[in-house]
């Protein structure tokens, strides 16, 4: 018999290579640029830890720069505001003269129309000096005449037209720097409204009592108040005269005032004095620079009551008439305007309201 061997286990025969088959090798070209970009690299990092040696080398000690951050300035807060007369005569008069604490209404919280309930609390004298003072100008042929100016204008863009609607003769003074100021000036002097500056001055109780944006300090060198005057007249357009926002303190001191008026006197401009103190050198002053000149007579509304209102307005005319001409001074409250509006078309034929500028003259 034959032997059968027994056969291993089959090898599965190798699998052919299809025509065209390789395997992939990586390019050379690829190869060569990631050793170029590695040697870059490191030849990078080599330069910059030499420069920063090289800087501690050459530079020890050298502090390190700091970032400078501007805070943001808080915008200009403008304050109306009251105060009352000073210089008493007597010291009884005295007790009863202290300056009332200010209601400060800032920029952002004021509205073009302030609210019924929170009314703007604008200057206003208790207890002022209302004594006669001799006018510079000689008693007028005919009817006599009277100014009025409304103080303290730059926050009520409604009330202001209000006021001019009642008479075109009517005098506006304009704080400066106040929210709605040239806007408000804009449109009284297209309505034909003569235009003065509200000057803000020092008062006796500076610095509790704020004059408000602009003031005029008695302790400012005399540059600082010179360039401070042409600021505040630059502010408001229109301007033809100035009388005192406040000013108790400030009035007082003829070197400021006469360093004032020789920058009126140049933009000729008048200065009608609010009679804030009883101590006050403007009138001296204009006497000696030749400065257009007037004072203020009768301050209209130091009560917010309509009758009140309408009874120093008839104080006024009878000044008037007595003396040929006389000044009142009122602010832009709702009862000033109220009683205005109903006095004002009274006095027909019995004076003539003008504008302020016409009743200032050169003091002899």
């Amino acid at each position: 018999m034959v032997s059968k061997n027994k056969a291993g286990p089959k090898k599965r025969p190798a699998p052919r290579k299809k025509p065209g088959t390789s395997k992939k090798k990586t390019p050379i070209v690829v190869t060569e640029l990631k050793k170029v970009l590695v040697g870059i690299a490191i030849l990078v990092s080599v330069c910059l830890t030499a420069a920063m040696i090289a800087d501690l080398f050459f530079h020890p000690g050298r502090p390190e720069k700091k970032q400078i951050v501007q805070k943001p300035v808080a915008p200009s807060k403008i304050k109306p505001v009251q105060e009352d007369m000073v210089e008493p005569r007597d010291k009884t008069q005295a007790e009863g003269l202290k300056e009332k604490t200010v209601k400060r209404i800032s920029e952002e919280s004021v509205p073009e129309t302030p609210a019924k309930e929170k009314p703007i609390k604008y200057e206003v004298f208790e207890g002022v000096d209302e004594s006669v003072v001799e006018k510079p100008l000689p008693k007028p042929k005919g009817v006599p005449r009277i100014a009025i100016i409304i103080d303290d204008i730059g926050y009520d863009k409604k009330m202001a037209r209000e006021f001019i609607e009642l008479n075109s003769n009517l005098t506006f003074s304009i704080l400066p720097f106040s929210p709605f100021g040239r806007d408000i000036t804009e449109d009284l002097h297209s309505r034909g409204a003569e235009i003065m500056l509200h000057l803000p001055m020092e008062p006796v109780d500076h610095p509790s009592v704020d004059p408000g944006p602009g003031a005029i300090l008695s302790t400012m060198p005399p540059d600082d108040l010179l360039d401070q005057v042409k600021r505040n007249i630059r502010d408001v357009p229109y301007v033809v005269g100035v009388n005192n926002h406040m000013g108790s303190e400030l009035t007082t001191h003829s070197d400021q005032m006469n360093q004032i008026f020789t920058i009126l006197k140049k933009e000729n401009l008048f200065f009608i004095d609010s009679r804030t103190s009883l101590k006050s050198q403007a009138e001296a002053s204009a006497r000696l620079l030749k400065l257009k000149f007037a004072h203020r007579d009768v301050f209209l509304d130091n009560r917010q009551e309509t009758e009140y209102i309408a009874g120093q307005l008839r104080e006024l005319v009878s000044l008037a008439k007595k003396h040929g001409s006389a000044v009142g001074i009122g602010h832009p409250y709702k009862a000033t305007l109220l009683a205005l509006s109903k006095e004002l078309p009274k006095l027909k034929n019995k004076v003539e309201i003008v504008r302020a500028s016409e009743l200032t003259a050169i003091p002899e």
